[in-house]
């Protein structure tokens, strides 16, 4: 059996065809390669296009969070405002309430209780006395010629010189009595928890010489006196109205047995105080 040998034609052949594979094969790697780094550059786009859409949606996340944080700091504030804007409002409503309670049971002038406290401050006493067995004493007090200083040196002086003569009766006094100023120049004092009818001739004596001492008002030395009318509970009356017009008797004979001087009350003077009955034709 005897071998062949190719000729060189077929060598030629054969080397061709190698060359042709060889490069069908270059050409798909080739082309696999530029698909892979296609998908490549494609994958990298939309990865960066995610963190594109990662980084939106954080920062929107984040604006949305300010806005929120401003919206609920805007919405406090305004709640802090309103809340204090309305604790302001119900403090001066309070304030304007307590001012007109205090006016209404005050004296403008003098800062001293009214008759309508002072009623009250009465009725108050006389029960607290009645359970402890003890006396109240209302001293009805007018100055002696106050009306020629108002009229010779003015009203403002004249209203000093009752602020002045208000503060010494207030000296004068316990703190559990009271001093009531009852218009013009004629003040009322409570005096409560008395013994005796001589503690309270004491009392008034006292507020007599108190009362007396000079006065500086502005330049002016000003010298008054005090006529004191006292009733007493439950001795002279068992009332507020009765106390008080029976120590109101009791001031006018003071008056008219000389002023600066004190008097109790007793029936003489009620009886010295009535009107004459009308003479009959």
């Amino acid at each position: 059996m005897t071998s062949q040998t190719p000729s060189l034609e077929q060598n030629d052949t054969l080397t061709g065809s190698s060359e042709g594979q060889a490069l069908t094969i270059l050409s798909h790697a080739l082309a696999q390669r530029e698909a892979a780094l296609t998908t490549r550059e494609a994958l990298v786009e939309q990865r960066e296009k995610a963190v594109l859409l990662q980084e939106d949606a954080a920062r929107a996340k984040e604006a949305l969070a300010d806005h929120t944080a401003t919206q609920l700091r805007e919405a406090n504030e305004r709640l802090v405002v309103a809340t204090v804007q309305a604790q302001t409002m119900t403090e001066a409503a309070e304030g304007a309430t307590a001012q007109m309670s205090y006016m209404a049971q005050h004296d403008i002038l003098t800062g001293l209780p009214n008759r309508a406290l002072l009623t009250d401050r009465l009725a108050q006493s006389m029960a607290l006395a009645q359970r402890h067995n003890q006396k109240v004493v209302l001293a009805y007090l007018d100055l002696d010629n106050f009306k020629y200083i108002n009229d010779s040196l003015g009203h403002s002086v004249g209203d000093a010189l009752l602020q002045a003569v208000a503060q010494r009766l207030s000296n004068c006094v316990r703190q559990s009595d009271t001093v009531c100023r009852q218009g013009g120049d004629e003040f009322v004092l409570l005096l409560a928890e008395v013994e005796t009818a001589q503690d309270a001739a004491r009392a008034a004596a006292m507020l007599v010489e108190a009362t007396s001492e000079p006065y500086q008002v502005g330049k002016h030395q000003l010298q008054v006196s005090a006529s004191i009318g006292l009733s007493i509970y439950p001795d002279d009356g068992s009332d507020v109205e009765t106390l008080l017009r029976h120590a109101d008797i009791a001031m006018y004979h003071a008056k008219k047995n000389g002023r600066c001087n004190f008097q109790m009350f007793s029936p003489d003077l009620e009886l010295h105080a009535m009107p004459p009955p009308p003479t009959t034709v």
